[in-house]
């Protein structure tokens, strides 16, 4: 009886060990996985953000260099979507979201799609930053605008 066990533990302490280490190998190479899908998910994300915000500064060099916008301006736009749906946080989502259907129903209404642009501008901030941004959207006016005149003539048309 004393010898099988100490045949038994002497198995129990080949396998207790290994299975332990195993089992250490196989969380590490998944926690490896998640960490390469969360940085290439990053990297889309990056990517959509960008090509929005590019593509409303591309509008306002247009807008104030009096030259008609890209003609390409529907087909990025579908691309942006395509991707904000599948990258983009859901703030980010919804904010883009209620910005189309602000251009959509309220095309003339300057001061409310300005109001729903910045929104977005600063929902794609807080979600590359990680945290709550201390810009507000004021900041990022001055940041399109550059022109203190300009911003003031902004608020006297709101």
């Amino acid at each position: 009886m004393s010898e099988y066990k100490d045949i038994m533990l002497a198995i129990l302490g080949v396998i207790i060990p290994a299975t332990v280490a195993f089992m250490g190998y196989i969380i590490h190479r998944k926690t490896e996985r998640i960490k390469i899908m969360e940085n290439q998910l990053s990297e889309k994300k990056y990517h959509a953000y960008a090509g929005i915000v590019s593509l409303f500064f591309n509008v306002f060099k247009d807008i104030k260099a009096n030259k008609p916008s890209n003609a390409n301006l529907a087909e990025t736009m579908v691309d942006l979507k395509r991707d904000i749906l599948l990258y983009g946080s859901d703030k980010v989502f919804y904010a883009f979201n209620k910005f189309f259907d602000i251009t959509t129903n309220n095309p003339g209404d300057f001061k409310l799609l300005m109001d729903v642009l910045l929104k977005l501008m600063l929902e794609i901030r807080q979600d590359m930053c990680g945290y709550k941004s201390k810009l507000s959207e004021k900041d990022i006016l001055f940041n399109i605008m550059q022109n203190r005149d300009e911003i003031q003539k902004f608020y006297n048309y709101k």
